[in-house]
């Protein structure tokens, strides 16, 4: 019984700091039995359960009652969160904000085929979406500028991303599938355009990163026989990418 009473004031206690002062100047304060404390705001408070606050890099923490010795109120202070129990495995918050986003990349194709591959620049723009912290979906275009002979193909495609991590430094992996149509010859179609490419992405802040990447494409193309431009050939035009780029 004495237990509960005491469950009971900690949750009154809490609902009373959090309410009592609405001013922006002011945070939650969660004092620990060990002596810790943790700064930001109370976002889930139910009897019985697990305390819930979020801080002020957007991790939330949750502490048990019997753990916890007082709520306060306190002036705001910036804080990243390391009063984490050592216990505490939560993962480091620094990902990409859900939402509207934009990527552009650049970097050098190597041809792999002796025959049908060619060396060329590589600009990619996509206007994406943010679905959640790991994955996000977008419309591509750009530019393939083969170096010889001096060819300029653009492509639009599909874009898919994965972000393994939700840490400042993370591996990613990224799928870009569509159709390329020539644009030194009036537009027209050129083959199947098909992207994987695997990464390292930077966080910056929670709408801008960098990334780094080593991926492979394959372009379907017709090539036209030296004899007769009568007879083609659906060939891969191949290549090895190396990329940068940034999300903002």
């Amino acid at each position: 019984m004495k237990k509960m009473k005491k469950y009971l004031l900690l949750f009154v206690l809490g609902l009373i700091t959090t309410f009592s002062f609405g001013q922006n100047n002011y945070q939650d304060v969660v004092h620990l039995k060990n002596g810790r404390t943790v700064r930001g705001i109370i976002i889930e408070q139910v009897p019985n359960k697990p305390i819930k606050i979020e801080t002020a890099d957007k991790k939330v923490l949750a502490f048990q009652l019997d753990e916890i010795e007082k709520f306060t109120k306190e002036p705001y202070q910036v804080t990243t969160g390391k009063a984490i129990r050592p216990s505490d495995s939560s993962p480091d918050s620094k990902f990409l904000k859900t939402g509207y986003k934009r990527v552009v990349e650049l970097g050098y194709q190597f041809g792999l085929s002796k025959y049908y591959s060619k060396d060329r620049l590589k600009l990619n723009i996509i206007n994406a979406y943010q679905i959640n912290p790991n994955f996000s979906i977008g419309i591509g275009t750009g530019i393939r500028y083969y170096l010889s002979p001096n060819t300029t193909i653009v492509p639009l495609f599909a874009d898919f991303r994965a972000t393994l991590l939700k840490k400042s430094i993370s591996p990613y992996f990224s799928l870009g599938a569509g159709y390329s149509f020539d644009a030194s010859n009036n537009f027209d179609g050129v083959g199947f355009l098909v992207n994987p490419t695997v990464g390292a992405r930077f966080m910056i802040s929670e709408k801008t990163a960098i990334n780094v990447g080593l991926g492979y494409e394959m372009q379907l193309m017709d090539f036209y026989y030296a004899w007769s431009y009568n007879h083609t050939s659906t060939r891969n035009s191949s290549a090895l990418s190396i990329i940068a780029g940034i999300t903002f």
